[in-house]
């Protein structure tokens, strides 16, 4: 199987994220941590210590959240932990969709997620894993990259490159 064929076999087991982000944008945030920073001036808050965000499906646990504002404007959240774990019901009725990082950055304006370090993205059984991965819901794309700087998508391997893990189609139920 070709390496377009095979990146538009993985694309098609991840849902749109549309749905469910607008819906979840239009509930309200909550933050829990041990402690936090806020510096108005910068537009930054700082919390620490076992933090978890939510908002509608969406969840974020860890160990610092680094929340970038622009007025009322949530610009950019910024996950570490050993790992920073996300996720959220893209569609209702579907599968959560799992992923995890030692980083996880949260471009609200963009719709972009990128995952470093240990990455990995899971929905439905499918993992997408690398020391990076970025997914961004507008184009509906997923790159990955391994140890070494090569755009693929899957599991980085012992020697730095990264593999896909597809399931099989389901079969139709009969009546």
């Amino acid at each position: 199987m070709s390496l377009n064929k095979l990146l538009l076999a993985a694309l098609a087991c991840l849902p749109v994220l549309s749905n469910a982000l607008q819906q979840d944008w239009q509930q309200e945030m909550t933050i829990l941590s041990d402690r936090a920073e806020i510096d108005r001036r910068a537009g930054t808050v700082i919390y620490e210590g076992n933090v978890v965000l939510t908002q509608g499906t969406l969840k974020i646990e860890a160990e610092r959240l680094l929340i970038l504002r622009d007025g009322d404007v949530l610009e950019k959240a910024v996950a570490e932990g050993s790992p920073a774990r996300y996720e959220q019901e893209i569609e209702p009725g579907k599968p959560v969709t799992h992923a995890h990082g030692n980083r996880i950055d949260y471009y609200t304006a963009d719709r972009r997620i990128t995952l470093r370090g240990d990455a990995e993205l899971e929905q439905d059984g499918n993992v997408f894993s690398g020391d990076t991965i970025t997914y961004d819901m507008n184009t509906e794309t997923v790159k990955a990259s391994g140890n070494k700087a090569s755009e693929n998508i899957g599991q980085t391997t012992e020697d730095g490159r990264i593999k896909v893990v597809i399931q099989p189609q389901k079969a139709p139920e009969t009546p």
